[in-house]
């Protein structure tokens, strides 16, 4: 149509970056003993983020994690699915806050994948992790038939945070 303006490009979303960490650990705490009946726990984990990098944010090389969840778990699993909220505080003085992760784990690893970043570094990203379970199994079962497990630890091996 003669005269009519060109039509303009939708603007493009800011891009939250990624960061990618290789290292860490995280210890579990659940608010009852995890036994054998499955029952609703609340699981808060506290942790660090090691051997980080971004390329968007260079300064980031590690940080300290927290998630919190509410989920079904049962001995020797399996722990959720359950939503999770992840804080990170970065090593920089920066943060990130996760909403509705999910959070899933067992007597041999965790997972948490997807959720939407609400706050800080990489609002809009979501974010993938993964690592094993480090307390001994002979530990944990040991826990679950005494009164309940109440606390085991893991590694980190990955987190992926950001645009994925």
């Amino acid at each position: 149509m003669a005269g009519a303006a060109p039509a303009q490009a939708a603007p493009t979303a800011v891009a939250a970056g990624t960061v990618e960490c290789r290292d860490g650990s995280l210890d579990v705490q659940a608010d009852t003993g995890v036994a054998f009946p499955r029952k609703t726990v609340q699981l808060t984990g506290r942790g660090n983020l090691d051997s980080c990098s971004s390329a968007q944010h260079p300064k980031l090389s590690g940080g300290t994690i927290t998630l919190e969840t509410a989920l079904q778990a049962r001995c020797p699993g399996p722990f959720g699915p359950g939503y999770a909220k992840v804080t990170i505080a970065w090593n920089d003085g920066s943060t990130t806050s996760i909403d509705q992760s999910t959070f899933r784990g067992d007597s041999v690893s965790f997972a948490l994948e997807g959720g939407r970043v609400t706050s800080g570094v990489f609002t809009g990203g979501t974010v993938r992790a993964d690592g094993r379970t480090t307390t001994p199994l002979i530990e944990m079962g040991a826990a679950c038939a005494t009164g309940g497990l109440t606390a085991y630890s893991t590694t980190i091996n990955q987190v992926h945070l950001g645009d994925l």
